[in-house]
């Protein structure tokens, strides 16, 4: 097993033991998963296939960081909010996997350029998406925060989470929009997402694998860092127990944006 780590420097070991910490903190309920996977791009040996090649070695890892994070919010889940995202998010993986997946028989041919500025232009979309939500729409009333999406929009949002979390592991801001004017309660919002992306990763493993992008040496390397996994979710439960978000939302929103931006630049520059 230490053979498939040769291919690494160490310092490049560090960096992705660092983003897999990030994100089981992520996973946790401590919202620093928007850092991982642009540090992971950044520093991925092959550049030239980077962003395909990290979002199939998360995977695996964000599946066994979802039942770690279970176990932490086993009784704060809310599966009648999941629900309805449930059918548009199933068509969603289904369309990704059949347009996007393969490494070789893709319907549609998305180049790793384009999706490090996918990834990165998400990333900055949703750190605005919250500015405008907090500093100029305000907070909702708790009767508009109450009131849950209709039929069509939790297709739609079901949809967009399937598609964009199968194709970068970006589904978080389309969670975000549908599920916190839910107004769950921290510890229950944070539970009722870790169940719903649970179930979402799950699903993706099934076309990931069949159509080839989980290959041996990812596998094993994500073997090495599995036991980051369990410090990362332990971490950011204990986290956001104890913080409030305005204490670090502002620190977390600014690196986001600055890798989100490096990985806009490197796209651009090709």
């Amino acid at each position: 097993m230490l053979g498939y780590l040769a291919q690494y420097a160490w310092t490049e070991i560090a960096w992705i033991a660092t983003a897999v910490f990030l994100m089981g903190v992520s996973k946790g309920g401590f919202p620093f998963g928007g850092l991982a996977m642009p540090i992971l791009i950044l520093i991925w040996p092959e550049q030239a296939t980077a962003a395909r090649s990290v979002v199939a070695f998360m995977l695996p890892l964000m599946c066994a960081m979802d039942v770690v994070s279970l176990i932490f919010y086993r009784k704060e889940v809310s599966w009648e909010a999941i629900a309805p995202l449930v059918p548009g998010s199933l068509v969603g993986v289904a369309l990704a996997s059949v347009l996007f997946v393969s490494n070789t028989g893709v319907l549609i041919a998305i180049s790793d350029r384009v999706l490090k500025g996918l990834i990165g232009a998400i990333g900055i979309l949703f750190v605005a998406f919250q500015m405008v939500r907090r500093w100029v729409l305000g907070r909702l009333t708790e009767a508009e925060g109450m009131r849950r999406p209709g039929k069509v929009r939790s297709a739609v949002l079901g949809v967009a989470a399937g598609v964009l979390s199968t194709i970068s592991h970006s589904a978080g801001p389309v969670a975000v929009i549908y599920f916190v004017p839910l107004q769950l309660g921290k510890l229950r919002l944070a539970g009722t997402m870790v169940a719903f992306f649970w179930g979402l990763n799950l699903i993706k493993l099934a076309p990931f694998g069949m159509l080839g992008r989980l290959e041996v040496g990812n596998l094993m390397l994500a073997l090495w860092m599995a036991p980051v996994i369990p410090i990362g979710v332990g971490i950011g439960y204990w986290l956001v127990r104890i913080l409030k978000e305005k204490h670090y939302a502002g620190l977390i929103y600014g690196a986001l944006v600055v890798t989100s931006g490096m990985l806009v630049y490197r796209a651009l520059a090709g």
